[in-house]
């Protein structure tokens, strides 16, 4: 294998890792988001359902947002790394 498409492997493998993991932690602020939003919803009177409901912004269409900028920013990102790795020479020393 090249040197150049080794390092693109490298990066293209760790920015996805980096950017599934920010996928991770919008699910999990979501969940949590969701949980407390719940237990606000049965510890007030059913009247105020409805003036509940429109103050909560983290809905899935929300989340769907979310979801589609970071996949959008990762993908942006690994392009842009590609891109510059074409404008280097690379070669690797391996010493054992």
């Amino acid at each position: 294998m090249q040197a150049s498409q080794l390092l693109e492997d490298v990066c293209s493998k760790n920015t996805t890792i980096l950017f599934k993991g920010f996928l991770h932690l919008v699910e999990d602020l979501k969940n949590e988001h969701d949980s407390h939003f719940s237990k606000l919803m049965d510890a007030l009177p059913e009247e105020y359902h409805d003036l509940l409901a429109q103050a909560n912004y983290f809905d899935d269409d929300k989340m769907q947002h979310l979801r589609k900028r970071i996949l959008d920013i990762g993908n942006e990102s690994l392009r842009n790394i590609l891109y510059e790795v074409q404008h280097f020479t690379i070669t690797f020393d391996f010493n054992n």
